[in-house]
């Protein structure tokens, strides 16, 4: 297959770094479809010190922003796994346990950051995601004690950083900038409880749907698997940027996860989805990721009916006319996006598939101007990846993955929040 060969020859020409590393697939930084408005990366973090590229004036931008040089990135790489980690393909399987490598032990406590270094806070997408890719591929051994510690570190970490109280938007302006309305006992992106990384690194205190859902994965996992009983008790503790005390709370495990589901289903039952959200411009995104959660977890979906809900959604993205890139559902990456969701939850993806065939390059790979991810408060500026595209249009084409999941300890674990939610 062009496109697999593609990856291959691309990941293989990857320069170590100066200890012997890889850095695996980096993003492209994209502010229009001009060669002159993109910065490639890959070949940013190859070239000697010094040396200015086309594109340069974005890694200047992104240094103001961030208040630190750019420095490779792990999210490119924990998501390709995550995606491709079962994908029944040998070759692609291959490819992801190399790059599993890039990221696999760089958890700070169970939590997972987006940079190479810790100059930046850990989050709760990086940290659920790099759970599932670790699951995937069979790094972590759930019918082994260690595999399981580290599952229920994780998720022990992401109950910890729900939010203990409702803020308003015009409440919840902090560090410069608006972070949106604070649900209670939903999990907030970024944990800020001072254990790992300690106030230098506190963000302002959100929630984000797209996230939710990733940080569900491994939760839910652990439930299922009987690790956690529903009446636990989670401590809660969060740091407001001009309070001298921290907000503390408590909730019960059943508490936190009706929270969340609720949060994340309401997202799509409102077409507020239709929008995209922080972080993630482009609706599909959302719609693909959930999808992964119904396909995995249908006795807790199912019953709420999110399934056939989220194809309806897929069928209306079809109509949708936007000049937008994030938002156009043309693109390479939705029309991928929203296949890989089709094929989770049973629908239909012809259209997707044709769409993909019409538009892969000679080379085998799909290269044109998309939007996976944004900085929150610069939707205009997207990380993009020919790689990334070309891994999710190979999954489109794939078949059902195989299931990565042990069987359910309890077959009515689910019962409980279904009913609450009902």
């Amino acid at each position: 297959m062009r496109a697999t060969a593609f990856l291959e020859r691309q990941l293989a020409s990857v320069p170590p770094d100066a200890a012997g590393r890889s850095w695996g697939i980096q993003a492209n930084l994209a502010a229009g479809p001009l060669p002159h408005e993109q910065l490639d990366l890959q070949e940013y973090f190859a070239a000697p010190a010094g040396v200015r590229q086309q594109g340069h004036q974005l890694a200047e931008w992104a240094e103001k922003k961030l208040g630190f040089p750019l420095e490779p990135e792990l999210f490119s790489n924990m998501l390709f796994v995550a995606t491709l980690g079962a994908c029944g393909d040998a070759r692609l399987e291959a490819l992801c346990r190399s790059l599993l490598l890039t990221f696999r032990d760089s958890d700070a406590d169970g939590l997972y950051h987006f940079f190479r270094s810790l100059k930046f806070a850990c989050d709760l997408d990086c940290t659920g995601v790099a759970a599932r890719a670790c699951l995937v591929t069979g790094d972590l051994k759930l019918q082994e004690p260690a595999g399981m510690a580290r599952l229920q570190r994780t998720a022990h970490r992401i109950y910890r950083s729900a939010a203990t109280q409702d803020v308003s938007a015009k409440h919840n302006q902090t560090h410069g900038k608006q972070n949106g309305t604070l649900y209670r006992h939903v999990f907030k992106v970024y944990p800020d409880d001072h254990d790992v990384q300690g106030a230098q690194c506190d963000r302002g205190l959100k929630n984000n749907p797209v996230v939710v859902v990733n940080a569900l994965y491994p939760v839910l996992l652990e439930l299922k698997l009987g690790r956690r009983t529903l009446d636990e008790r989670v401590a809660l503790c969060e740091y407001f940027e001009g309070e001298t005390e921290p907000r503390r709370g408590e909730a019960s495990v059943a508490e936190l996860l009706i929270a969340n589901v609720r949060y994340v289903a309401w997202h799509l039952l409102s077409g507020d989805y239709a929008e995209g959200c922080r972080y993630y411009a482009s609706p599909d995104t959302f719609l693909c990721f959930f999808s992964e959660l119904i396909r995995d977890f249908p006795e807790l979906f199912e019953p709420l009916g999110v399934s056939r809900r989220l194809g309806r959604a897929i069928e209306a993205r079809r109509e949708v006319e936007s000049d937008d890139v994030a938002l156009n559902p043309l693109t390479s990456l939705n029309a991928a996006l929203r296949a890989v969701a089709a094929a989770n939850v049973g629908v239909d993806r012809s259209f997707e598939l044709d769409l993909l065939l019409r538009c892969q390059g000679d080379d085998g790979v799909w290269n044109e101007l998309d939007s996976l991810y944004t900085f929150g408060t610069a939707r205009q500026i997207h990380f993009r990846s020919p790689l990334l595209t070309t891994g999710f249009a190979l999954r489109a084409f794939l078949p059902r993955p195989k299931e990565p999941l042990a069987p359910a300890a309890r077959e009515d674990w689910a019962e409980l929040i279904v009913n609450a939610l009902k």
